[in-house]
């Protein structure tokens, strides 16, 4: 893949082969016990990482990624490892359409949020206000309306969102289609500043909620480093308990009942 240095998703990719690969590992038991295999929808998509490494389950995939930059990027990487069935959409998605303001840190292109809706505070990313300094003006779309489009496949479709805290207003524009085709969803998850999301999704009926769990965890950044490098960086799936939440989750998944997995 097309990477650059400066940039934590991609020296993660150039030194394990992808970004969050027990996550990526995890997703593709998910996928094939579930048989969502005919379609996956990328909201967030970056420079591809999840698109690259997942797209050979599926017969189709959309990613979404509305980073003019990034976006080239992503249509690269799509095209090096001829991901001919792999479709690139350059804007972003929401409850509503509009023009707004994507930011993001000149030092780390892995973290861009859109300024005036997302749900994470600068601090959540370790950063102030003043170092988002590059800005972008974008246009985002009905998420509804773009993930309607594919209602004849959505029942086998995997819908993955990592949006930088637009999360819930997403996952809120897609509650009808949810509830009618019960898609398998995975969504980022920042606890202390979307507490209710995780309610959201567990009112959603037909659905079981799984966590992929990260165990490098903790302030000390010394610790972590040091349990990196004894045992890697290890996830784990499980069922999600309400009462216990991490304070981060890579990805949430909600899982249609019907799926049988094993963990």
């Amino acid at each position: 893949m097309f990477v650059e240095l400066s940039s934590t998703v991609d020296r993660h990719i150039l030194s394990e082969g992808l970004f969050e690969k027990g996550v990526i590992d995890a997703l593709r038991h998910v996928i094939s016990s579930s048989g969502t295999t005919k379609l996956m929808i990328d909201i967030g998509a970056n420079i591809g990482n999840h698109s690259v490494a997942l797209a050979p389950l599926f017969q189709r995939v959309a990613a979404v990624e509305p980073h003019p930059i990034l976006y080239r990027v992503l249509e690269a990487n799509m095209l090096r490892n001829r991901l001919s069935h792999v479709s690139c959409f350059n804007f972003g998605l929401g409850k509503t359409g509009g023009t707004v303001t994507l930011e993001e840190s000149p030092e780390e292109h892995s973290i861009s949020r859109v300024a005036e809706r997302s749900m994470l505070p600068p601090e959540m990313f370790g950063l102030s206000e003043e170092q988002f300094g590059n800005r972008y003006s974008i246009q985002l779309k009905p998420a509804h309306d773009f993930v309607a489009q594919y209602a004849d496949q959505l029942s086998e479709t995997f819908i993955k969102i990592d949006v930088e805290g637009m999360e819930q207003e997403i996952i809120e524009s897609l509650e009808p289609l949810l509830r009618r085709y019960r898609p398998l969803v995975g969504f980022e998850l920042f606890t202390k500043a979307q507490p209710n999301l995780i309610n959201i999704a567990r009112s959603m009926p037909g659905y079981e909620l799984y966590a992929i769990r990260m165990h490098d965890t903790g302030r000390s950044k010394i610790l972590r480093s040091v349990k990196l490098l004894i045992k890697g960086r290890e996830n784990t799936l499980e069922p999600v308990d309400p009462d216990k939440l991490d304070d981060v989750y890579p990805m949430v998944l909600m899982v249609p009942v019907a799926s049988k997995l094993q963990r």
